[in-house]
């Protein structure tokens, strides 16, 4: 069995040149359609995933939304990004959320995106611990 890749984001981020008078979405997904084992195996994996970050790690949240939102015509590209997220959770395996007393201080995590999926959608995921 090949060891996991370290990987300290949970998705792929693209870089943008903020810096352009006209900016544009990432080119769009050419690559192969996966055949039904492996749209089958992408969508149970999700599942469990979207368990998992529910109910112990939230910053999986953004990166399994952006790969949920196409599990239903999988390519090759989102197989590699979820083997890619399936290498984040097994470089934190001990990820442990804690509540204790505090003086109601409210910690929040947000993440926002802009043209950054194609056919120039956004995404916005956030939550608060």
């Amino acid at each position: 069995m090949q060891r996991p890749k370290i990987q300290h984001l949970a998705h792929i981020h693209t870089l943008h040149q903020c810096t352009q008078k006209k900016q544009s979405t990432p080119p769009e997904d050419t690559t192969p359609y996966l055949d039904d084992f492996g749209k089958k195996q992408i969508q149970q994996v999700i599942g469990t995933l979207l368990f998992y970050a529910c109910t112990v790690d939230p910053t999986l949240l953004m990166a399994i939304n952006v790969i949920a939102a196409k599990q239903t015509s999988p390519t090759e590209k989102m197989a590699k990004a979820l083997t890619h997220l399936l290498n984040y959770c097994a470089t934190f395996p001990n990820v442990v959320v804690r509540y204790k007393a505090s003086g109601m201080v409210l910690h929040i995590h947000s993440d926002a995106l802009y043209m950054s999926a194609e056919e120039a959608h956004g995404r916005a995921c956030g939550h608060f611990i």
